[in-house]
C-alpha cells in the first residue's frame, strides 16, 4: 500500500461514515510496515476482533463478530 493508496482508503471510510476494526493483538501481515487486510464497518457493533496466524496463506485471517448496532439517523 503506497501513502497515496493509503490516504485515498481513509478519506472513503470518512466519506461514507465507516470506522475501522480495531485489532487488540494485531497479528495482520504487512507490507512495507502497513497492514495488507482492513475490515471497515457501519451501524454494527464489534463484539470481537481477532487475526488467526497462519502459514497457509500470504493474509492472516481476519475474525470479527458484530451484533446490530443503533439504526442510523
Amino acid at each position: 500500500w503506497s501513502r497515496p493508496r493509503m490516504n485515498a482508503l481513509y478519506r472513503f471510510a470518512r466519506e461514507m461514515s465507516l470506522r475501522q476494526v480495531r485489532f487488540t493483538d494485531d497479528q495482520r501481515r504487512r507490507a512495507f510496515g502497513r497492514p495488507l487486510d482492513f475490515v471497515f464497518y457501519r451501524g454494527l457493533n464489534v463484539n470481537e476482533a481477532s487475526v488467526l496466524v497462519t502459514r497457509a496463506s500470504d493474509h492472516n485471517p481476519l475474525l470479527v463478530e458484530f451484533s446490530p448496532g443503533k439504526p442510523e439517523q
